[in-house]
């Protein structure tokens, strides 16, 4: 992102207002329909699966993008949309501007099962060859923590070829509809769905490369040919800042299907635009369809490390292959007999997760961890005293281990997070220790120790604190003072 002259759609940028208060105002651009009419629209709405991406940036901006719904819980957009990307929302209603109170303060939509026109991103990614400084292949994947009211609309995995040239095709996006503005300025109107008309004209040619404005892509013959160019000119309908990452829409046998994603356009919005082509990627938006709850998901086993009382505790995790976050309820496709605090999770987040949760036993003891989520093969873990041990690369994770262990059997109620929170939580704030004040890793370690041989009760070995972890009454006092120390003399 060069500047608001770049023909790539940039898409509406704004500042979050009030962040730390935790509000979701924004200093918003307009949302009024242009009549000069996407550019020169020939309807306000579009279809249900073309949805608005609110995306959250690392330097808390919020950009506004398009994408399309094309398998449950999967959103296609562009791979640039995602450039420092934090948080990702999907919005599918109809009233942007008023429905930004369901987010809410934190930004977070209401529960999946409960009215809302928002959806959150549970992860996103985009195409592994994708190269910034080509912009190709400008193509991601958002993955959403609810499937949405409406059935997606399949990918054309057909190419546009030379019998498309001059046929019309139909684009939608919720973007700028109005270019007076630009260069200067991104436009005005986003926000709102809208729907146009345009042309195809093939695949775009070097002579597509403009110095003044440089798309360097356009000068790799590859892809030029990854790319499908549209006639943005009068009277056609053209893609503007926003409706980065939305289709082009094209009807095959009385069945619509998404084409395309928008990627660039003409400088203040006219002329032509650029999709990338879907038929060259379809490994990847196979895989996309997958991951958005089809692919596996299986509990692994970390390690047995013994406890002071002469019980032992079994340390799991589990590798999610899938974008989205899966759901596996206690009962037949969840068990766990020693687990009889609940420590196990119900919930488990994409990705490779080694050292989620423990579970206490006795010597005599065998463990039986099974697991069948749908979509996945029924695995069971078998643990007795002498599996495998922990070892050193695994003395941080037993410390926390032993410490959320301590504090969660401590006495006190609402301990926040859960173990397998607390467990993460720890581990990070070990690694952040590490980093910034590594002189005081040591008495971290020491303190976190103690606190696990802490044994229950309240008050006389635990003090409750509300909403927050508790304290040991009279132990570990002089590993807190050492560690403070440490603090305070920066090390």
């Amino acid at each position: 992102m060069q500047g608001l002259k770049m023909r790539k759609l940039v898409c509406l940028s704004v500042l979050l207002s009030a962040c730390s208060a935790g509000a979701p105002g924004m200093d918003e651009p307009s949302t009024g329909v242009s009549e000069e009419s996407i550019i020169r629209p020939t309807q306000t709405g579009g279809k249900d699966q073309v949805v608005l991406l609110y995306i959250v940036t690392n330097t808390f901006n919020v950009r506004l993008c398009s994408g399309s719904y094309f398998a449950p819980r999967v959103v296609l957009t562009a791979a640039h949309c995602l450039a420092n990307a934090n948080q990702i929302l999907a919005y599918y209603g109809d009233n942007y501007p008023a429905d930004l109170s369901q987010l809410g303060g934190s930004l977070t939509p209401p529960p999946p099962g409960s009215p809302s026109f928002w959806s959150k991103a549970d992860s996103f990614e985009t195409h592994p060859q994708w190269d910034p400084n080509l912009v190709a292949p400008d193509m991601a994947a958002v993955y959403l923590d609810r499937k949405l009211p409406f059935d997606p609309v399949p990918l054309a995995r057909f190419r546009l070829d030379n019998s498309w040239v001059n046929k019309q095709v139909t684009i939608t996006g919720w973007g700028s509809s109005d270019s007076s503005s630009m260069p200067t300025g991104p436009g005005t109107g986003g926000g709102v769905e809208r729907t146009g008309k345009s042309k195809i004209v093939g695949s775009p040619t070097a002579a597509d490369y403009h110095p003044e404005d440089p798309n360097p892509g356009m000068l790799n013959a590859t892809v030029r040919s990854n790319t499908v160019k549209l006639d943005g000119k009068t009277p056609n309908s053209n893609v503007c800042f926003g409706d980065s990452g939305g289709p082009i829409i094209v009807n095959q046998g009385g069945q619509d299907y998404f084409a395309g994603v928008s990627s660039w356009t003409g400088l203040s919005c006219e002329g032509y635009s650029l999709y990338t082509r879907l038929d060259p990627f379809l490994p990847f938006l196979d895989q996309a369809y997958k991951k958005g709850g089809q692919e596996t998901l299986v509990p692994t086993f970390a390690c047995v490390t013994p406890n002071p009382s002469g019980t032992y505790t079994a340390y799991f995790g589990y590798q999610n292959k899938n974008g989205v976050t899966v759901t596996v309820p206690y009962g037949t496709k969840n068990q766990l007999p020693q687990d009889t605090l609940g420590w196990r999770p119900t919930q488990f987040l994409p990705g490779t997760h080694g050292f989620v949760f423990g579970v206490d036993f006795s010597a005599s003891q065998t463990v039986t961890y099974k697991l069948s989520p749908d979509n996945s093969p029924t695995t069971t873990l078998t643990v007795n005293k002498n599996s495998k041990a922990c070892g050193a690369a695994d003395t941080s994770n037993v410390e926390c281990g032993n410490f959320c262990r301590a504090t969660v059997r401590s006495g006190c109620p609402g301990l926040l997070p859960p173990l397998n929170g607390c467990i993460a939580e720890c581990v990070s704030t070990q690694q952040l220790i590490t980093d910034v004040l590594p002189s005081c890793s040591d008495e971290f370690s020491a303190y976190n120790v103690c606190l696990g041989t802490v044994p229950p009760g309240v008050p006389q070995n635990w003090t409750c604190i509300e909403d927050s972890y508790p304290s040991p009454t009279t132990a570990c006092q002089s590993q807190l003072d050492a560690l403070n120390t440490c603090f305070e003399n920066g090390g």
